[in-house]
């Protein structure tokens, strides 16, 4: 599913969040949303999955204006990074949470859906694991698991790897990138980590002050960098 985000704009009060923001994300990409902290990453992020109201702008998905859907209505997946788990489900149950309350799948599907997950997120030796047994990284896989268990068109990540070590993160933003090419979905992730973006994204939306600064290419943004912001923000990271 493709997604333009349309002079989208935020105020609360007299402070702008987001002032006019214009994207266009084609189906199946993996874009990175990065910027200073304050910058407006995680209120877009909530926008394009109806948590938040934008002040003005529409978000069309596939040429549907999604402003006016609600969030069930958007067939969006959504990973926190505190991974939001149940602690009194096993790693089956909190995979299965999301399709069992729609309430539109037997038992059968679940069951046949759950373990296709389980194998893709290489959870499958787990399946009777409780949260508290698990690794910050296989938490996150599990959280990854849940969200894609209802078939989401798109999938949105709030710092997914904030809460990790730098190893495991590193790993784990691997694993993301081969997992999003044997599961195509259109993904959005916020991230403070400039080498993360280069190194998994197809694209790259820098924003500051609430403004996209650059939208493009990892390549783009080390060959051409659009303003000097772009280029000091490189080298701050680098």
């Amino acid at each position: 599913m493709s997604i333009l985000i349309e002079n989208i704009s935020q105020q609360f009060g007299s402070n702008s969040i987001l002032s006019k923001i214009n994207l266009e994300i084609s189906t199946g990409n993996l874009v990175a949303l990065i910027g200073p902290s304050g910058s407006g990453k995680s209120s877009l992020l909530r926008i394009i999955a109806g948590l938040e109201t934008p002040s003005q702008g529409r978000i069309w998905f596939s040429g549907k204006n999604a402003t006016l859907l609600s969030i069930q209505e958007r067939q969006i997946g959504f990973v926190f990074q505190e991974y939001a788990l149940f602690p009194k489900l096993t790693i089956f149950e909190n995979i299965a949470f999301g399709l069992e309350i729609q309430n539109k799948y037997f038992k059968s599907q679940v069951k046949s859906q759950v373990y296709e997950l389980l194998y893709l997120t290489q959870l499958e030796n787990f399946l009777k694991f409780y949260p508290y047994q698990l690794s910050g990284g296989q938490k996150q896989r599990v959280a990854f698991g849940r969200a894609l268990a209802i078939e989401p068109k798109i999938l949105l990540l709030d710092e997914p790897f904030g809460a990790l070590d730098i190893k495991v993160r590193k790993n784990l933003r691997f694993w993301l990138r081969n997992f999003h090419e044997k599961l195509p979905v259109t993904s959005i992730f916020v991230t403070h980590d400039i080498h993360e973006a280069m190194e998994i994204s197809d694209e790259i939306v820098l924003l500051k002050n609430g403004c996209v600064e650059q939208f493009g290419c990892p390549q783009e943004f080390y060959e051409h960098p659009a303003t000097t912001f772009v280029q000091n923000f490189l080298n701050i990271a680098s």
